[in-house]
């Protein structure tokens, strides 16, 4: 990309190179010795904040090179964002203990003591087996009698 403030340069005059404070400061020194100060300094500023306003554009362009390099990036966004979650579960697979992490919370948040299964199973005896005992034999035995 090319400066567009590069036409207004001009040999017959010095630079301070990018020093903008070193150049104002010249601006300065010559209005001080000016018969109108004043005159040069409202003079100076405002080419400096036209020469900002001008930079500023340029800096915010949407010049070729950034169309590409918006374009690339965007590519390469979405071809990484097009199998995002193979890559996770790559990851995850390749870095995480699943069965580890399961045993540790089994681990952490049950004791077998709590689940006594010969309690469990003696509970539900006592609370269930009389009431299906009595339900299978009334619906499967048919009592026949007989005279002679």
């Amino acid at each position: 990309m090319t400066n567009p403030l590069a036409q207004f340069r001009s040999g017959l005059f010095g630079s301070r190179g990018v020093d903008v404070g070193a150049a104002l400061e010249y601006v300065d020194q010559l209005a001080s010795a000016s018969s109108d100060p004043v005159a040069v300094q409202t003079a100076a500023r405002v080419l400096l904040n036209t020469v900002i306003g001008a930079v500023d554009q340029i800096l915010t362009s949407r010049s070729p090179e950034r169309l590409a390099l918006i374009e690339l990036i965007d590519e390469r966004i979405a071809a990484s964002a097009s199998n995002i979650d193979q890559q996770i579960s790559d990851w995850m697979d390749n870095n995480v203990d699943h069965g580890h992490l399961i045993g540790e919370w089994m681990s952490d948040n049950f004791d077998v003591t709590d689940y006594n299964v010969d309690d469990a199973i003696e509970s539900w005896m006592s609370n269930n087996l009389a009431d299906e005992v009595e339900s299978v034999v009334k619906n499967s035995l048919t009592f026949s009698v007989m005279v002679n």
